[in-house]
């Protein structure tokens, strides 16, 4: 575990002349206090990380191993949990918003979803063993093994991704309820660090077994999970919140929520910009769930090779992160979005695309070396983005509906990934015909990554001349709908 411990601790020398800063709604916290607040809420994402690293890392081994086609694949593994995520999401982020209880909007949440979704963890890590027994005791093998299979594993993946809903809307809310927005870009930093290296920590140490230990490996994670999620919800304490604010026309029900959603997220261009740049990064990252494939199967590099190289890349990116978010707070995030996703089109994906047409002439050593370089390449353009995105978001999303903006923006970017699961698997199948050998079609992820990266590309430039033209880095205000101006004259419309 990685916390940057010295990033934490330089809390200890900030002045003492503005004891506001340690403050957050009715919270307020002594130095001591609030490193020990942001002890729990890093471990606690530590094992978040590291849980949501494992399932979506080996379940498309085990999906591959049962000679589950492509499609399948992407429809297990990213349509239906995106789908869900698309029609549930949006309810759970506009009713914590206006959830009160005696232990806040956002604890309830997670304390109620966390053993359901430990439990649907467990039993995807032992769904190969469950299937086989109900395809050959409950239906008498009248079905293939595959089709139970499937049906089993797809199963475990609804429920598991149902209540992992609860726990990540409310979990990353929680953050700007808790934390003294003074030092709220200073934990996304953290944070964000702490998740870089509990992937990097399983990569290096666990990714080897995943072929032979995966319930062992599911096992451990949930129970992990649970403890952490237990103590961090009975250690983390919220504020008391005015009373919630009416829907549109002071209608309740539904209808009237749904109104007040869609008319407050979704009338400004300014925000559409910022959804379809997120949109075309969840297009991208679809292609995640075949790179163990591409990497294993086309470029032929042994599975320890690979989770060595990721683990040792997590570890150079864990720190390259402090310095991109300190790079990041000097000179605008958004201005270092731009800047990084133009490397990425002009530079770094035409290398990856030159790197796949070369491989059937190149030796093995050189292969490894050119992934290598490759990955080494990409570090600190990602460093510089996985700094730059969560601050962006605080930055340009109005800060009295952040939660609320942010869930409109994972609503799209779920539908994206809710299509683009179906068109990737599709998009392989189709290029497999190019070449009779099973493994060739991964041979054009780069074409596919370099398409949706010049197209985040574009739409972040878009929102930089807006961004501009509402006031740039002096005088921006993020713009709201009519009703919501309304609304935050209101005494009680701000925290």
């Amino acid at each position: 575990m990685s916390f940057h411990l010295p990033g934490i601790l330089k809390i200890a020398a900030t002045g003492t002349h503005d004891p506001n800063r340690f403050k957050v709604g009715t919270l307020s916290y002594t130095k001591a206090g609030l490193i020990t607040l942001f002890l729990y809420l890093l471990w606690g994402d530590f094992c978040f990380s590291l849980m949501e690293t494992v399932v979506p890392n080996i379940l498309p081994l085990k999906l591959k191993a049962i000679s589950a086609p492509n499609w399948a694949l992407g429809l297990i593994m990213i349509t239906i949990p995106n789908l869900m995520s698309a029609t549930i999401s949006p309810f759970i982020n506009f009713r914590s918003d206006r959830f009160r209880s005696k232990w806040g909007r956002r604890i309830p949440f997670l304390a109620g979803a966390t053993p359901f979704l430990v439990l649907f963890l467990i039993l995807l890590g032992y769904s190969e063993p469950i299937g086989l027994w109900v395809q050959k005791v409950m239906l008498g093998g009248r079905f293939g093994t595959t089709p139970v299979l499937l049906v089993v594993i797809g199963l475990f993946m609804v429920c598991f991704q149902f209540f992992n809903l609860f726990v990540s809307s409310a979990y990353y809310c929680l953050f700007n309820d808790v934390v003294p927005h003074a030092f709220l870009a200073r934990f996304m930093v953290n944070f964000r660090m702490v998740g870089v290296g509990a992937g990097a920590g399983y990569n290096y140490f666990v990714l080897k077994y995943a072929n032979t230990h995966m319930q062992q490996i599911f096992l451990g994670a949930g129970l992990l999970y649970l403890v952490t999620f237990i103590v961090m919800c009975r250690k983390v304490k919220e504020g008391d919140y005015p009373p919630p604010s009416p829907n549109i026309g002071n209608k309740t029900g539904f209808m009237a929520a749904a109104k007040t959603y869609a008319v407050e997220c979704f009338t400004h261009r300014f925000y559409w910009y910022i959804f379809l740049a997120n949109a075309c990064v969840a297009m991208g990252w679809v292609s995640g769930a075949y790179g163990l494939l591409y990497q294993t199967r086309y470029l032929s590099l042994d599975l320890s090779f690979v989770g060595k190289v990721n683990g040792i890349c997590g570890i150079v990116g864990l720190l390259l992160l402090y310095p991109a978010g300190v790079l990041t707070d000097r000179i605008h995030p958004l201005r270092v979005l731009l800047f990084s996703s133009a490397v990425q089109v002009l530079v770094v994906g035409p290398m990856g695309i030159l790197f796949a047409m070369a491989r059937p002439i190149m030796s093995a050593d050189a292969v490894a070396l050119a992934f290598v370089s490759l990955c080494s390449l990409w570090l600190p353009f990602t460093a510089l983005n996985g700094a730059a995105e969560p601050i962006t978001m605080m930055r340009l999303f109005p800060m009295s509906r952040y939660g609320q903006f942010g869930s409109a923006n994972g609503l799209i970017r779920s539908l994206a990934l809710i299509v683009g699961g179906v068109l990737c698997g599709g998009y392989l199948d189709l290029v497999k015909k190019l070449n009779p050998s099973p493994d060739y079609c991964y041979r054009y992820l780069p074409f596919w990554n370099i398409t949706w990266s010049a197209g985040y590309a574009f739409f972040i430039f878009l929102v930089y001349r807006e961004w501009k033209k509402l006031g740039g880095t002096e005088h921006f205000v993020p713009p709201l709908s009519e009703a919501e101006e309304n609304r935050e004259a209101s005494p009680l419309g701000n925290r």
